[in-house]
């Protein structure tokens, strides 16, 4: 199924030589995780507030194939790249409007118990949930 997320490349987040500086697309992938896991009924406010667990960032990479200009849309289609015994791995996929890829990002979050911040068990209806979204 996937799940997408547009954004649009702002002037403050270009550098002088009018191309995104290379980490806002780290920016942007985490933009298109909290909106990913809102539409699975877990916002980011609520993770840390509600539940016993949390998810933090473990790993990420990024490759970059053509540049982004201010101004241009950018279309971000999130999917499951891995699922792991006590992580899930992402893939961000920022195509342009004529469908070519231009970056991709990987991004790989541990589930941990928000007590001891020891590694533990993803809580099985949020997997389902983000395989019923990101297919």
């Amino acid at each position: 199924m996937g799940f997408t997320y547009e954004a649009t490349v702002l002037f403050a987040q270009v550098d002088p030589a009018h191309v995104m500086y290379f980490s806002r697309v780290y920016e942007l992938a985490h933009e298109a995780f909290e909106e990913v896991m809102t539409a699975v009924g877990h916002p980011p406010r609520e993770v840390f507030t509600q539940n016993k667990w949390g998810m933090p960032l473990v790993h990420t990479e990024a490759d970059y194939r053509r540049p982004w200009r201010v101004g241009e849309v950018i279309t971000i289609c999130a999917e499951i790249a891995d699922i792991g015994e006590k992580s899930v791995a992402f893939e961000y996929r920022f195509v342009d409007h004529r469908g070519e890829l231009r970056t991709r990002v990987g991004m790989r979050h541990a589930f941990v118990s928000l007590e001891t911040f020891e590694a533990c068990a993803p809580p099985g209806d949020v997997i389902d949930k983000l395989k019923a979204l990101l297919g």
